[in-house]
């Protein structure tokens, strides 16, 4: 009686149906529950951790630490999605820097080929 007096007098009642095979009335229920002090008020059951008699937030439906614990696992995840994409930009940063550099190869191998009379990349490879 006493494990499942915070689900009501119903769940009691099935539970011992259940449990030692007796039909008690939901009146025989009550009374004994009265004797033996314990309380048969439905009271509220976290799903996740399973803590009975807190009061559950009406967003998450959790109580109040598993409502933090997911709070905190989504910041986590969050924070982790903002690294992968600040490592990309970082990527960007360097790809930049290659391409800066590539084009100041390409304008110092034209100036060559100009100041000496040398065939350029594009008329090398029409030739082939």
């Amino acid at each position: 009686m006493r494990a499942n007096g915070h689900l009501g007098v119903e769940a009691v009642h099935d539970a011992l149906l259940r449990e030692c095979g007796t039909d008690r009335s939901v009146r025989s229920i009550e009374s004994q529950a009265s004797r033996r002090h314990v309380s048969l008020r439905v009271q509220q059951v976290c799903p996740e951790c399973g803590v009975v008699g807190v009061r559950l937030n009406r967003q998450s439906g959790l109580c109040p630490m598993c409502t933090e614990m997911m709070h905190l696992n989504e910041e986590i995840a969050f924070n982790e999605t903002l690294q992968r994409e600040r490592e990309e930009k970082a990527d960007e940063a360097d790809v930049a820097q290659i391409r800066r550099e590539r084009d100041r190869m390409r304008q110092r191998n034209s100036r060559l080929c100009r100041k000496f009379g040398l065939k350029s990349r594009r008329d090398r490879r029409g030739g082939k």
